[in-house]
């Protein structure tokens, strides 16, 4: 590769590799980075906060399953993104994070914004990189970007010092090698044992995760559960992957937050866990049921048997997978007939979990009952290729719990981590790759505060959507959580009074809209997606409605009194 310079390599790179956006927040280090890249094929996107590109780029490793790739300036610039990069360490995001750094020749001096990266970093990481010679940079940003997406997708970080990327490249030759990896290992003999196990079972269940997402197995699982006839739930990014309308999918599989689940779940003598890791969600394996054989496929081998014994543990990309298991049952079919009645108690159970939020969704209290917020959004948003974002404690909840997801990557939550505070930055690369996509964001209120400012970031860019606030005036989860823990909620960490934030939204030039009545809610939404501009619809919410996460919060782990 022709490059004079470390900067022009790794701009090339970046180039080469058809990375689409890089988010990023201008910083001296990077300057000859940016410098080659102005005019290119690679559209910057720069940020208000090293936070915000961080989480962006998550968005997008998350949303298409390639590497989103956060450009940090070094020192203070990388520490603020430390967050999101665990974050997408715990959503398994195919991330790659570029950072400057002090010169070579200026290390432990003193030098302005020295830090000790790669310590730091390591930990929250595949893997991190540092690269000392200027000829090289090409090859090492074309070895972490493969490694971000390889095996189990995950975050990698590459530091870059502002010496190396300022440095001359001898005879103008950069040593670049380029590989695509694309297989899809899978375990024949399990997929064929897991069929067996099928014969002989009477409740088999099958649980969809981020695995199944970013294998893009959506077609092959639908195929799988209509030739068999089992019930399937969905989680993270599996959800959509079949349609939460077909038949034989019944929405969230989170037993802690969704009822009907929690009666599957204990039910099941059989279950097939593809791409989903055994955690908190089901109470670390507590509500599977403990007589049940577990088959469980993850590319990764250590996820198997975390929290609880696996009868069948299988290493194997979850699309090949399945596609064997399909294979098998073409030339020995499963009457879908012998589960009929498995299937039937469980829609019963869903209908009967549906039926109980009912009054709460159709509420006409003041304030407004969040789950007729998002009741409201649900029914407005029917279409499926309409995107929400949730973001929030238990706004986030009541989103997972009562929004049906038609399609793949139409949802975004915090996932596993639980970080609040990345909605909006998710919302404006949802907005990038999906341009004609009506799309909205569902936040709570404390949850907004963490990023605002990068709706500026979106005015600047021209872009359109709009931002729901479920507004309890407080951090409700943990508010809920001491009340039910301690009798009382501690009010004096805990509440952060009504911000007005559709007034301070009409501030940067977007639209704002207030509502306290419930009967204002579907105006207001017709009035913020006619809008051309971010539209903000700021809603009072019932502060003393308890969801289903708080109440499981207050009885774990360090939430848990003694």
């Amino acid at each position: 590769m022709k490059c004079s310079t470390g900067g022009e390599a790794a701009a090339k790179a970046l180039i080469d590799l058809g990375v689409e956006y890089v988010f990023t927040l201008t910083g001296g280090h990077l300057n000859h980075i940016h410098l080659h890249l102005e005019n290119s094929p690679v559209k910057l996107v720069t940020t208000r906060h090293e936070q915000g590109a961080t989480f962006m780029a998550d968005a997008y490793g998350r949303m298409t399953g390639r590497p989103g790739v956060a450009m940090l300036t070094a020192g203070p610039g990388f520490t603020n993104a430390l967050t999101p990069i665990m974050h997408a360490l715990f959503c398994n995001t195919p991330l790659l994070i570029i950072a400057g750094a002090a010169g070579i020749e200026h290390r432990d001096k003193l030098d302005l914004q020295d830090a000790p990266q790669i310590a730091s970093v390591a930990p929250m990481v595949k893997k991190a990189f540092v690269c000392t010679q200027a000829s090289r940079v090409a090859e090492y940003v074309e070895m972490a970007y493969r490694t971000a997406y390889t095996g189990r997708p995950g975050p990698v970080f590459l530091e870059l010092p502002c010496d190396v990327l300022g440095a001359a490249i001898p005879g103008g030759e950069a040593p670049y090698h380029k590989t695509e990896v694309v297989s899809q290992p899978v375990d024949r003999a399990a997929a064929a044992k897991t069929v067996e196990l099928l014969r002989k079972a009477k409740k088999p269940l099958v649980i969809a995760g981020t695995g199944a997402g970013v294998a893009k197995a959506g077609p092959e699982l639908q195929k799988f559960i209509e030739s068999v006839g089992i019930p399937l739930y969905t989680i993270n990014m599996g959800r959509g992957i079949v349609s939460d309308e077909h038949p034989l999918c019944f929405g969230l599989a989170h037993p802690s937050r969704n009822g009907a689940a929690t009666k599957a779940y204990l039910e099941s003598d059989l279950l097939i866990i593809l791409g989903h890791r055994i955690s908190l969600v089901e109470f670390f394996g507590s509500l599977i049921n403990k007589d049940a054989t577990v088959v469980q496929v993850d590319i990764e081998g250590e996820e198997l048997g975390r929290n609880r014994q696996i009868e069948l543990p299988v290493v194997s990309d979850v699309k090949a997978f399945v596609e064997e298991m399909n294979e098998c049952l073409a030339k020995q079919p499963i009457d879908p007939s012998r589960f009929s009645s498995w299937v039937e108690f469980v829609r019963n159970e869903k209908r009967q979990y549906d039926e109980e939020r009912r009054a709460a969704e159709t509420s006409d209290n003041i304030p407004i009952n969040p789950q007729r917020i998002v009741r409201e959004l649900d029914t407005y948003l029917d279409g499926e290729d309409d995107i929400i974002i949730a973001d929030g404690g238990d706004t986030h909840t009541w989103v997972q719990i009562g929004r049906t997801v038609r399609k793949p990557y139409r949802l975004l939550d915090h996932g596993l981590f639980g970080c609040i505070g990345g909605g909006i930055c998710n919302t404006i690369t949802a907005r990038l790759l999906h341009p004609e996509s009506r799309l909205a964001l569902l936040t709570g209120d404390g949850s907004l505060g963490f990023n605002f400012m990068e709706i500026n970031t979106a005015i600047r860019y021209g872009m359109r959507f709009v931002i729901v606030v479920c507004n309890d005036a407080s951090w409700g989860m943990i508010r809920h959580s001491q009340q039910l823990r301690f009798g009382r909620p501690f009010d004096f960490v805990a509440w952060l009074g009504a911000t007005p934030y559709h007034t301070m939204v009409e501030g940067m030039g977007g639209k704002g809209f207030l509502v306290t009545k419930p009967e204002e809610l579907r105006p207001a939404l017709d009035a913020a997606f006619a809008a051309d501009t971010v539209a903000l619809v700021n809603v009072m919410a019932d502060p003393e409605v308890i969801s289903p996460a708080s109440t499981s919060l207050s009885k774990l782990g360090a939430y848990k009194s003694k």
